[in-house]
């Protein structure tokens, strides 16, 4: 007597798993990869050695008033300056994308194309930002001397999230990329420029996004690292409600 497998069986048999291995995810990676934005990458790598220029002209100087500007720039580099950057590379990854309506009908989908390539753009951002960190303590800077790795993270951690999930969220709503990252600069522009008059305001400290370059020892400055990283994950449900509108947002982004 035969044995008769149904066909419901024998498809359940062979259904994909949803688990990828190693070689299928290096693959990925570099599909991904070969598809970012590479002039923007460029620029980043052309901002991060312009600063190490200009650090290493300030340590060469040598006066405590010139390491004391050494410090700040480092400062700045690491928190607002990646912050920046990462809200520039983030707003681009999906606004005119050519592919964008075959994404969403792969099994691959829309939200892990997103997420590939949000990751590998986080990557390269931390590798320069640790270059350029390795490159400041080798001319003794001293800004990271009391400090634990837990607080560089954060210092770095905070802004990039809080500002590329506010970029991406801009070009998404506004259909438009460039706009995206000039909404997500907004916010750190008016820090910067205005931060005599709002960082005495109690209520506004916790969202202050270069917290660091003027208050790195006060005892709100974990209050405003966890306040901006809650920021940034609502923003980033926000992103996500946004993406699961899909008639919506190929309208918006054709």
């Amino acid at each position: 007597m035969h044995n008769v497998i149904s066909p419901a069986v024998e498809y359940s048999g062979v259904a994909a798993s949803p688990r990828i291995s190693l070689r299928e995810a290096i693959l990925l990676a570099t599909y991904h990869i070969r598809l970012l934005n590479w002039w923007l990458f460029l620029l980043m790598a052309l901002g991060f050695v312009g600063s190490c220029g200009v650090f290493w002209l300030t340590a060469h100087t040598g006066t405590p008033v010139a390491l004391g500007r050494g410090n700040e720039l480092s400062r700045f580099v690491l928190e607002s300056g990646a912050g920046l950057v990462a809200s520039t590379l983030t707003s681009f990854l999906v606004v005119g994308d050519p592919m964008l309506e075959v994404m969403m009908t792969t099994r691959t989908g829309i939200y892990k194309v997103l997420t590939w390539r949000y990751l590998l753009t986080l990557m390269f951002l931390l590798i320069f930002s640790t270059a350029y960190l390795a490159w400041s303590l080798w001319y003794g800077t001293t800004y990271t001397s009391h400090q634990t790795i837990l607080f560089i993270l954060f210092t770095w951690l905070a802004p990039v999230l809080v500002m590329s999930m506010l970029g991406l969220l801009g070009a998404l709503t506004t259909r438009n990329a460039t706009l995206g990252a000039v909404i997500a600069a907004l916010p750190l522009m008016a820090d910067l420029f205005l931060h005599d008059d709002l960082l005495p305001i109690a209520l506004y400290r916790p969202f202050f996004i270069p917290f660091t370059i003027w208050e790195h020892d006060s005892s709100d400055w974990w209050l405003n690292r966890f306040v901006l990283l809650g920021c940034g994950l609502a923003l980033a449900l926000c992103c996500w409600w946004w993406l699961r509108r899909e008639e919506r947002l190929l309208g918006n982004l054709r």
